[in-house]
């Protein structure tokens, strides 16, 4: 059955793989959404060459952006929009709770808390088209209350971002439900992408990155897409209203 699907953070990591992967179903149309269009040369190029994958500028940190991109996506997808992957995002740790600056805070919070929610904003109204109402959001185990009990390091600025997102997941859920949506928090798993991988590289890793990885063995962007996909987005209905890991699994709130 096809689909139309929107993914943020579309131009790299988790939302590039997740374009390759959903786009190799000729009937699905795929929109992705990328901050910088000029500088997402693997991105057009993948666009060259499958007629289904369109590009939109998108900078979810602004709502006049979103706004844009809905709009263009609306010219793309007049019948309106089946799934909304809200992928984007930053993860510039540095340092614990007292260490981490105001502006950093700021930058997280925006980004990865409400970005989202103004994603969803902005395009609703071509979700409101469907009656699939689907809106997947990748949040992060950094998230969890639960799981932060026993990490062994501070996520501070980005944890406490994906903390707040998630809170707006579990209210988004209810919210929406009597409209038909189903809404899902989702972890990717500690995936090797460019923004990973520098965050890891962080003085707060040092001590404890040996341990880490061997708890968490890293994943490639593609094995996370294919494992979201079968695990998360194949069973949305099934899953809505809950924090899922890309294994299928439960994550605590």
């Amino acid at each position: 059955m096809s689909k139309s699907y929107f993914i943020s953070g579309a131009n790299r990591g988790i939302g590039f793989a997740l374009v390759k992967l959903l786009s190799s179903n000729s009937t699905n149309t795929i929109v992705a959404g990328a901050r910088n269009v000029e500088g997402a040369t693997e991105l057009k190029k993948w666009a060259d060459l499958h007629t289904n994958v369109k590009i939109v500028s998108l900078d979810v940190s602004t709502a006049e952006s979103n706004e844009e991109a809905a709009k263009e996506t609306a010219r793309i997808l007049p019948d309106g929009l089946d799934v909304l992957i809200a992928n984007a995002g930053i993860a510039n740790v540095s340092g614990g709770i007292l260490q981490s600056t105001d502006d950093s805070y700021y930058e997280h919070f925006t980004v990865n808390t409400v970005g989202p929610i103004r994603l969803l904003r902005a395009f609703k109204s071509l979700l409101d088209k469907k009656s699939t109402k689907h809106f997947a959001v990748v949040s992060s185990v950094a998230g969890s209350l639960v799981s932060n009990i026993g990490m062994p390091i501070s996520t501070s600025s980005y944890g406490l971002s994906k903390a707040g997102l998630n809170f707006a997941i579990i209210n988004l859920n209810r919210e929406l439900g009597p409209e038909g949506y189903k809404v899902v928090a989702l972890h990717p798993g500690l995936v090797s992408t460019d923004m990973g991988n520098k965050a890891m590289e962080g003085e707060e890793f040092k001590d404890v990155l040996e341990d880490l990885l061997k708890a968490f063995p890293p994943i490639t962007p593609e094995e996370s897409a294919e494992a979201i996909n079968k695990n998360i987005l194949e069973k949305l209905p099934e899953v809505a209203g809950k924090f899922i890991s890309y294994d299928g699994s439960e994550v605590p709130w």
